[in-house]
C-alpha cells in the first residue's frame, strides 16, 4: 500500500509533466509485460492523467461561470431616464443605480450619449454624468465595483439654448469586465429623454408706442393719490414657472416691484405691483425684466410712468 500512495509534494511535480507525454507512456506501459512494476507505474500516470484532466474541466467550468452575460452580473435600476418637459438652460438631475450581481469585483463602463448630433460642436455636454461624491461632469466613466455592491450616479441634462420645441434623446451605455481585464459579453442600454419647451408670457396691458415702435406698458399717476399700479400677466406655457422680477436699470430708487419672485401655474393670470415713490412730478422710464429661473430664458417690458 505504501508503494501506491504518493505524496503531495511528488503529485505536485508531476502536474507539470504535459498530457501528451503521459497518454503515451501509459500506452507504452499498458502493452508492455504485466509485471508489478510496469502496473503500478501505469496506474501512477493514469493518476496523474486523470488530476491533470479534472484540473483544466474546473478551470473551464469556472472561466465560463465568470465570463456570463452582462445582465446576469450588472443591474441597473432603471431603463429610462425621463426629464419631461424642460426649457432653454434649465439644468435637470436625476439617479440610476448600478449593482453587481456576482462575486467578483467588476469594472463598470458607463458612456453617455446625446443622439441629437446638432448638438455634437457645442462646447458644453447636453446628456453627462457624475458621481455622488463629486461635480466633475463628463460622458465616460470607469468604476471599480465590488462583488454584491451597488452605487449610484447622477445622470444630468443641461438644455441647449435654443428657440425651438424639440425632443432630446440620449442613451447610456453600460459595458463591464472583470478585474482581470476579461470582457463581460454584451452591453447594457438605458434611454435618456425630454422635451424643449418654449415659454410665453404675455402682458395684456401694453401698448404700442410710435416713438419706440414697441409695445409700452404706459401709466399715469397724480400727486396726492396712491402711487401704485397692477400689472395683469398670463402665463400661456403648458409648464408651470417659477419666476423672479427687476428692473433694467437698478439704481433707479424711484420704483419697487412686488412679489418680486413668485411661481405661476401653467395657462394661468398672475398680478405685479408697481409702487412709486416720487413725490414730484417726473416722467420714469424703465424696462421690467421677467425671468424664469434655472433658465436661459426672459421676458423684458418696457414702461413708461408719468407722475403729474
Amino acid at each position: 500500500m505504501s508503494q501506491l500512495t504518493e505524496s503531495p509534494n511528488r503529485l505536485n511535480e508531476q502536474q507539470s509533466i504535459p498530457q501528451d507525454e503521459i497518454i503515451d507512456k501509459s500506452q507504452k506501459l499498458a502493452t508492455s509485460s504485466p509485471d508489478k512494476e510496469n502496473s503500478q507505474e501505469l496506474f501512477r500516470l493514469q493518476k496523474q492523467q486523470f488530476i491533470q484532466k479534472m484540473t483544466q474541466d474546473n478551470s473551464t467550468r469556472r472561466q465560463k461561470k465568470i465570463i456570463g452575460d452582462i445582465k446576469d452580473v450588472v443591474n441597473v435600476n432603471k431603463q429610462i431616464v425621463n426629464f419631461g418637459l424642460v426649457i432653454p438652460g434649465n439644468i435637470c438631475e436625476d439617479d440610476i443605480q448600478f449593482q453587481n450581481l456576482s462575486n467578483e469585483t467588476v469594472i463598470i463602463g458607463i458612456q453617455i450619449i446625446c443622439n441629437n448630433t446638432e448638438f455634437d460642436d457645442l462646447d458644453e455636454y447636453v446628456y453627462s454624468a457624475r458621481k455622488l461624491n463629486g461635480y466633475d461632469y463628463n460622458d465616460r466613466f470607469m468604476l471599480a465595483c465590488p462583488a454584491q455592491k451597488q452605487f449610484s450616479m447622477k445622470i444630468a441634462l443641461k438644455v441647449p439654448n435654443i428657440k425651438e420645441q424639440k425632443g432630446l434623446f440620449g442613451t447610456i451605455i453600460i459595458t463591464a469586465s472583470y478585474s482581470n481585464h476579461q470582457k463581460i459579453q454584451g452591453q447594457i442600454n438605458a434611454q435618456i429623454q425630454s422635451q424643449i419647451a418654449l415659454p410665453s408670457i404675455e402682458c395684456p396691458k401694453t401698448l404700442m408706442n410710435s416713438a419706440y415702435n414697441l409695445p409700452v406698458i404706459q401709466m399715469a399717476f397724480k400727486l396726492g393719490k396712491k402711487l401704485d399700479c397692477k400689472i395683469p400677466f398670463r402665463n400661456n406655457s403648458s409648464i408651470g414657472l417659477p419666476l423672479e422680477m427687476e428692473f433694467l436699470n437698478k439704481n433707479d430708487n424711484e420704483i419697487l416691484i412686488n412679489p418680486p419672485s413668485l411661481s405661476v401655474q401653467a395657462n394661468s393670470q398672475f398680478l405685479v405691483t408697481i409702487y412709486i415713490k416720487s413725490k414730484q412730478e417726473q416722467i420714469i422710464k424703465n424696462v421690467l425684466i421677467v425671468k424664469v429661473k434655472n433658465s436661459n430664458v426672459h421676458f423684458s417690458y418696457p414702461f413708461i410712468i408719468k407722475i403729474y
